[in-house]
């Protein structure tokens, strides 16, 4: 399945263990723990530790998964077959009998560990090598790939592997670690998943937390990753914008949406930062008597939007207040559907009143805004440029979407043409899960999907409308980051149709979907949708 190819990938490395634990602790079980003393305290070597098994062999030794030998936790030495059977038998909470099956003729009722094994066994969990369960013998990784897979009774359905070595796995462990990897239960390095390898106290630990997490609650399980992917990436993207845009004002590139993205990322940003922001914009209202520009009002909510994301007064910018140009309704459209669809997100974005403006024609009205986006609304569904574009672009239709999402639920009008819109854009997506706008397969037009669908409540890498070919559109956005945390406009080779260069970090791009991406976070995170910014 598509979900798993991009779940195991997620996992390679070691921050992954932190991230789930903070959203999925098994802290928080019914199981009662039975350690509650830091290991730093319990165990000696606690500094041999690798910082990746730290926050789990926490968690391990507080539910009684896993204890020391002589105040010590050895966490590189391997761990045996009974040591690991014995793991296992305390995260699935057996109730282990001492009963003997006769079955390996190496485990007698004397060893200490007989009845951990006679139980896993008797549940079908461990079997051994001819009427030997080789106790002693070190685990290798397939082999509690195995164990796993059968612990938590694991489907195994064949998915697009990226297990680079994966002709090394002997063909009784390979579905089993498909399984167990593409959950991201276990995790190999950039060069495989070593399937012969020695197991080591730290990996059994970590592996015995995931596994543990997941028999718990695996919706929850797996949703953890999905949030600790998109933080990651977030990070990595923070850094990278931040690092390029030294001094941000107030423009479509290097300002407004980067503001934008950085505050609703949820990423801890320097205040100075945004301060240099709100002064650059406060010097450019100064200098153009509030006027960011004739005709394309787009300016205003872009602003608007940058301003109340980071808490700032839009009412008074320098002595403005910038909604006033949006009530000229008449000067909104003179842009094109692009007006009033930033118009409307702008003014919802905090149900900000829109102020009666004296000696206009026609004073603006969400009313107006929704119907004049309705009105363009294209033959077949979804929304395009121009007054009477023959057929929709997925751009303009999910930003058309986006404007009027806090409409959907309450206006019949509007949830037929969201219904037609969304139709539309299921229709037309490509096989990568991508999208092209004037013939232009583009980072862009995926990064507006996700924000529209992620802002009704759709998730972009599961809702199998927009899942082509196992590729969801949350995997085409994913194609077009750069290992620097930017982000293309078009990948290597792909037309550009006069825009951005082919395969080149491209600002713009960048932005929009690291705002998207953001979306996303807060969407499975139970946040506030993207525009909707009454939690600042």
């Amino acid at each position: 399945m598509r979900k798993q190819k991009w779940l195991s990938w997620l996992l390679i490395g070691s921050l992954f263990v932190s991230a789930f634990l903070f959203h999925v602790s098994i802290a928080s079980a019914s199981k009662e723990q039975q350690s509650t003393s830091s290991i730093k305290e319990l165990y000696r070597d606690y500094e041999q530790i690798s910082a990746w098994a730290l926050e789990a062999i926490q968690q391990a030794t507080d539910n009684g998964f896993v204890q020391g030998s002589a105040g010590k936790f050895n966490p590189k030495k391997p761990i045996t077959r009974a040591e690991f059977t014995k793991i296992l038998a305390a995260m699935l909470d057996f109730d282990v009998t001492p009963e003997q099956t006769g079955f390996f003729t190496d485990v007698t009722d004397q060893d200490w560990f007989a009845p951990y094994v006679n139980t896993a066994f008797n549940k079908g969990l461990i079997t051994g090598y001819a009427n030997k369960f080789q106790p002693n013998a070190t685990i290798t990784r397939e082999e509690m790939a195995v164990i796993i897979a059968r612990a938590l009774e694991l489907e195994f359905s064949k998915s697009a592997s990226v297990i680079k070595d994966s002709n090394k796995v002997s063909e009784w462990a390979k579905q089993a670690v498909e399984a167990v990897t593409a959950l991201g239960i276990m995790t190999g390095d950039a060069a495989g998943f070593h399937a012969n390898q020695a197991v080591t106290r730290e990996m059994a630990a970590v592996v015995a937390v995931r596994a543990y997490v997941y028999k718990e609650d695996s919706t929850a399980f797996q949703k953890s990753l999905e949030i600790a992917k998109i933080t990651e990436q977030l990070k990595k993207t923070s850094s990278f914008i931040q690092a390029e845009v030294t001094n941000p004002v107030i423009a479509s590139v290097g300002g407004d949406w980067t503001i934008f993205g950085l505050a609703r990322s949820g990423i801890p940003i320097d205040a100075q930062y945004y301060s240099q922001y709100v002064k650059n914009v406060e010097q450019f209202l100064i200098e153009n008597s509030s006027k960011l520009h004739h005709v394309k009002y787009t300016e205003y909510g872009r602003v608007i939007l940058a301003l109340t994301a980071i808490g700032k007064d839009i009412t008074n910018a320098a002595g403005y207040d910038l909604r006033e140009p949006l009530a000229d309704f008449e000067t909104v459209i003179k842009q094109g559907i692009n007006g009033p669809i930033f118009a409307l997100i702008a003014l919802d974005s905090k149900s900000y009143d829109i102020p009666v403006a004296a000696g206009v024609k026609k004073q603006t009205t969400r009313e107006l805004l929704i119907q004049f986006i309705l009105d363009r609304e294209v033959n077949g569904g979804g929304w395009a440029l121009g007054n009477n574009p023959s057929e929709a672009d997925p751009d303009i239709t999910a930003m058309a979407i986006q404007s009027l999402t806090p409409y959907y639920k309450n206006n019949e009008k509007v949830t037929k043409a969201i219904d037609r819109g969304l139709s539309w854009l299921s229709n037309v997506q490509h096989a990568d899960g991508g999208y092209a706008t004037w013939e232009t397969v583009n980072s862009q037009s995926v990064a507006q999907v996700i924000v529209a669908l992620t802002g009704l409540g759709i998730n972009p890498d599961q809702d199998v409308r927009f899942i082509k070919n196992g590729n969801s559109v949350f995997d085409a956005l994913l194609a077009y980051s750069d290992v620097k945390g930017g982000f293309y406009y078009v990948k290597s080779g792909g037309s550009s149709n006069g825009g951005a260069n082919s395969g080149q970090i491209d600002l713009m791009a960048t932005d929009q979907a690291f705002y998207a991406l953001s979306s996303y976070e807060r969407f499975l995170t139970n946040k506030n949708r993207l525009y909707d910014l009454s939690d600042v």
